[in-house]
């Protein structure tokens, strides 16, 4: 199945916040222009409110795709020749980085991938 390296935040240095702001997450019924909210179906892999854009969190994905074959790798060592990123990206399927936090996919990055793709996935460069 598919590789996908993952790179995020690190997680907090002084863990997470004791608590929120709130008691509790709002729940959206409903949209007021009449769209319907996310229904998920099954376990999403995360608890509504929990941190998962870093590290440990990981943007809830292990779940599903573990139970789906694929494999996850989730770091945040992102920097240099010998980061992690680097490590795991000439055999990666996929690659997903955060705006603020980004991985950058150099040219050098690139060359290195034996998966390389066109962004519509379509097609092998």
């Amino acid at each position: 199945m598919a590789k996908i390296l993952c790179v995020l935040y690190p997680d907090p240095k002084t863990g997470y916040p004791p608590q929120y702001a709130r008691d509790d997450i709002p729940v959206i019924f409903g949209y007021p222009n009449g769209q319907a909210v996310p229904s998920p179906v099954g376990p999403l892999g995360f608890k509504p409110g929990d941190l998962v854009g870093c590290v440990s969190g990981e943007l809830g994905l292990r779940p599903y795709l573990e139970a789906h074959g694929h494999e996850l790798v989730v770091t945040s060592d992102k920097e240099g020749p010998n980061s992690e990123f680097d490590k795991h990206l000439p055999d990666a399927d996929v690659v997903i980085s955060q705006p603020f936090w980004p991985a950058y996919l150099t040219a050098e990055r690139i060359a290195k991938a034996k998966k390389q793709a066109c962004a519509d996935g379509r097609h092998r460069l």
